[in-house]
């Protein structure tokens, strides 16, 4: 909360408002201490005390008028007030031609100036502004207040957009961002809109285009199968076929990758053997019955949990990396109860292992591999989605490479047949 821009737009605004009202309240003090109603006409017979002295010691119109406004006093020219002033009050006759006084009218005070020829009327400034001044703070509060609505009408749909982008950050393509709004967050909102639209123009390009290819290519395959069938050599015809059904199951692994990436793959979790797995993954690389086999399984009835097809994914890419770059052409599986384990006796990783975790990824080793570098991608985007991780470690001339947390149950009975 601390760190949202509401939050802290909220307390420069109280600062502002409070400091405001601080220095009205101070000012208004000030003046309410210099123009007290008990003192207000005792001071203006002083000023006309002291500006009959100024009178007696120069006879000079101009002087005093200057004095006047030196002091902060403006002319009044009302005719009319200045009508009944005359007819309310006697003039006096002075010696030298000039006369000053203070007079109060309607709780009003003014400076009284006449000579022989002229009447002039004068009023404190200051005391009118004082007046005015609840206005000015009244006016002053309802601006800060509507600037502070206005701000924070600006930056709601901040508040709006990021929910959007959550959703689009979950995989949630179809969301609108757009913002009938002028100001700066309005053009964010709307280019981040565009963004999105044109994420998922490309997106549904890509999965047509994968989605065409494999289609296009079950045909040929389906056809290769029938073909395969007829095939009399019995060796022949199993091979055959075990590579039309290693082709048909490499398009469904693209197409589980296809949605992984696209965010549309339900993960489905059961319990399986390690001893399934590894026949399942066998048939995968294509391993001949009739062969060596190159994977040694050192605990078959150990039990996992997770999703059959991603996870089995995962372990025939290890395992076929493992067969590529052991020195022996062996691969070993075991658990320790709680982590599948995959070893090999080869050469340490030349770079750190996350770096093998990027697409088309190649191996310094081997550099002129004809893989495009996927592996690796593929088994670290299909443990995630699992919420599984993947540790190495390089020991004694063995590389270890770790399925943590994937093993629910050690050594598992089978159960006996009748």
């Amino acid at each position: 909360m601390k760190h949202s821009i509401f939050f802290k737009i909220t307390i420069l605004f109280l600062f502002a408002m409070g400091s405001f009202f601080a220095f009205s309240f101070y000012f208004l003090k000030f003046q309410a201490e210099r123009y007290a109603n008990d003192n207000e006409k005792q001071k203006y017979e002083k000023i006309s005390l002291v500006f009959n002295h100024i009178i007696s010691q120069q006879n000079s119109l101009e002087t005093i008028q200057d004095y006047l406004k030196e002091m902060g006093f403006i002319q009044i020219n009302d005719m009319r007030l200045k009508k009944m002033i005359l007819e309310s009050n006697s003039i006096p006759y002075a010696p030298n031609g000039i006369f000053l006084r203070s007079i109060e009218i309607n709780q009003d005070i003014f400076i009284l100036l006449t000579n022989n020829y002229e009447v002039f009327l004068y009023k404190d400034s200051m005391r009118g502004f004082y007046g005015n001044y609840y206005l000015i703070i009244l006016i002053g509060s309802i601006i800060l207040i509507l600037l502070f609505v206005l701000v924070m009408r600006s930056l709601l749909p901040m508040v709006y957009l990021r929910r959007q982008i959550r959703k689009f950050a979950k995989g949630d393509l179809q969301v609108e961002c757009r913002i009938p709004q002028k100001d700066e967050i309005g053009e964010l909102a709307n280019e981040f809109d565009k963004a999105i639209k044109r994420i998922d123009a490309l997106n549904k390009s890509r999965t047509l285009f994968l989605r065409s290819i494999m289609h296009e290519l079950k045909t040929p395959i389906t056809k290769g199968r029938i073909a395969a069938e007829m095939v009399e050599d019995a060796i022949q015809k199993r091979r055959l076929t075990s590579v039309f059904y290693r082709l048909n199951y490499l398009i469904d692994e693209f197409a589980k990758i296809e949605q992984l990436s696209s965010k549309s793959y339900k993960v489905q979790k059961s319990e399986f053997l390690i001893q399934d797995l590894i026949n399942y993954v066998q048939k995968m690389l294509l391993i001949d019955k009739l062969e060596q086999n190159p994977i040694i399984n050192k605990t078959p009835n150990d039990l996992i949990k997770a999703d059959f097809e991603l996870f089995a994914m995962s372990v025939k890419n290890l395992v076929d990396n493992a067969i590529k770059y052991s020195s022996n052409g062996k691969v070993f599986v075991e658990s320790d109860g709680r982590n599948l384990i995959i070893s090999n006796k080869g050469e340490p990783l030349k770079m750190h292992f996350e770096e093998y975790f990027k697409p088309y990824f190649k191996d310094s080793i081997k550099p002129n591999s004809q893989g495009f570098g996927l592996g690796m991608y593929i088994i670290k985007n299909t443990l995630d989605a699992q919420n599984f991780n993947i540790a190495y470690t390089h020991k004694d001339g063995i590389n270890y490479f770790t399925i943590e947390q994937c093993i629910i149950e050690s050594s598992c009975q089978l159960p006996l047949l009748s």
